[in-house]
């Protein structure tokens, strides 16, 4: 989520990271150049003694990155959480967090209350086997956090990774019969599929030359909560919204995709971002 977090607070979004760093080097590094990128760091847990969790991502040939994640978490940890949530915020999860037993109870009080407030939700569970849990495990967690989304953007490999699910319908049937209504599903350069109760839509990405994969999905994440924003309408209202403002959401989360994977960063640069805050503003 740094990646998805970094992106937004460059367009002028108001973001707070809920994570866990330690009180170390990288952890101060982290902070501080959230903070240069208009990212509230208030939320993030901070434990002292130990060394902030790090991923690695290694490059292929064609430019796809493999992972590699480093943890040193203490045994008792802890999740902060927004008290003050509203049906105007936008909350989004994903990856090891949103599937670590330790820190569940904290994650779900903040789901419930999402929930209760009338917040939008919107889950990218961004499984990868390095991650190291067992499989019935991540699944069962996966199940309960669907159940919580309004939209689930899962990519190709999270589902392959997860159910051995290989085409969108079999993983429109996953997601629905788990909970949620509407999903947006990448496959990279294959492009994306849409699935909602009223829409089944094919969008093609257009060709790239691609520096590197790394951050694409958080990037489409932001791209299609920006859009959102723009369009002032809720990710609640997934379900009933238009095939013309479903367009312009994931045209807007492929637009942020191409971008990163064409450049060295995980997220979009300073002038792309100013372009986004005009649209805002208009």
């Amino acid at each position: 989520m740094l990646n998805s977090a970094v992106s937004l607070g460059r367009t002028g979004a108001e973001v707070f990271l809920l994570t866990e760093f330690a009180d170390d080097d990288v952890g101060h590094l982290i902070c501080q150049f959230l903070k240069d990128n208009s990212v509230s760091t208030e939320l993030i847990s901070i434990y002292n003694g130990r060394k902030s969790p790090l991923a690695l991502a290694c490059l292929n040939t064609e430019n796809d990155a493999r992972f590699s994640f480093y943890e040193d978490f203490p045994i008792s940890r802890s999740l902060n959480t927004i008290s003050d949530l509203s049906s105007e915020d936008i909350v989004m999860f994903s990856s090891i967090l949103a599937v670590s037993r330790e820190i569940r109870p904290g994650l779900k009080s903040l789901l419930d209350e999402a929930k209760i407030k009338g917040a939008s939700i919107i889950y990218d569970p961004n499984i990868r086997p390095s991650h190291g849990m067992s499989s019935e495990d991540t699944e069962e967690l996966v199940q309960e956090n669907i159940a919580y989304a309004d939209i689930v953007r899962a990519s190709h490999e999270d589902m392959v990774n997860l159910k051995g699910v290989g085409n969108a319908d079999d993983a429109y049937d996953y997601v629905r019969d788990s909970g949620c209504m509407c999903l947006i599903y990448t496959m990279g350069r294959d492009g994306v599929c849409l699935r909602t109760p009223e829409l089944s839509k094919y969008y093609t990405i257009p060709e790239i030359e691609t520096v590197s994969t790394v951050g694409a999905g958080d990037s489409f994440n932001s791209g299609i909560v920006c859009q959102f924003l723009c369009e002032n309408i809720s990710p609640s209202k997934a379900q009933r919204m238009s095939e013309s403002v479903w367009d312009r959401v994931i045209e807007r989360g492929m637009g942020f995709a191409s971008y990163v994977c064409r450049i060295n960063e995980n997220y979009i640069s300073g002038s792309f971002a100013a372009n986004i805050k005009s649209l805002r503003k208009g």
